[in-house]
């Protein structure tokens, strides 16, 4: 069978036209591939940093519970407990401030955990201490108004 001329002409015609589609397409999907992954990569990396702060940021208060619950042991052992000790802990640190108050009423303790460059901080009201230690307030701030 043959054909004529005319339509060999218009076969070629529409084969040039899809070899532009397809270019045009591969560009356009190039084109937004190479806008969308930078962003993706971007936010993958600021997530990996959130989660690390967040990880620290739990881990001080750890360490600054830790802390206080050892200052409150060590006021109970001893009424006179003057505090001011740094402990170190697992991939942190607690510092405990100088005890406030004298005697058995009305004690103040604040304690202060690090981990990286995260710091967490409570401040504990003790209203008694021996024979039964009363607890008054037991508060994380964002810094220290009742100790020094």
């Amino acid at each position: 069978m043959t054909y004529p001329i005319s339509h060999l002409r218009l076969y070629r015609a529409n084969a040039k036209r899809d070899g532009y589609v397809l270019l045009l397409s591969v560009l356009l999907i190039s084109a937004v591939a190479a806008v969308v992954l930078p962003s993706l990569l971007f936010l993958g990396i600021n997530s990996g940093q959130v989660g690390a702060t967040i990880g620290q940021s739990a881990q001080a208060l750890a360490a600054a519970q830790a802390c206080a619950e050892y200052g409150l042991l060590r006021l109970k052992e001893t009424v006179d407990y003057p505090g001011n000790e740094v402990l170190s802990l697992n991939g942190a640190a607690c510092a405990l401030l100088p005890v406030g108050g004298m005697g058995n009423d009305h004690r103040l303790l604040c304690s202060e955990g690090q981990a990286g460059d995260t710091i967490r901080r409570l401040e504990i009201i003790v209203n008694q201490v021996s024979p039964r230690m009363v607890i008054d307030s037991w508060q994380e701030v964002s810094s220290f108004s009742l100790c020094l």
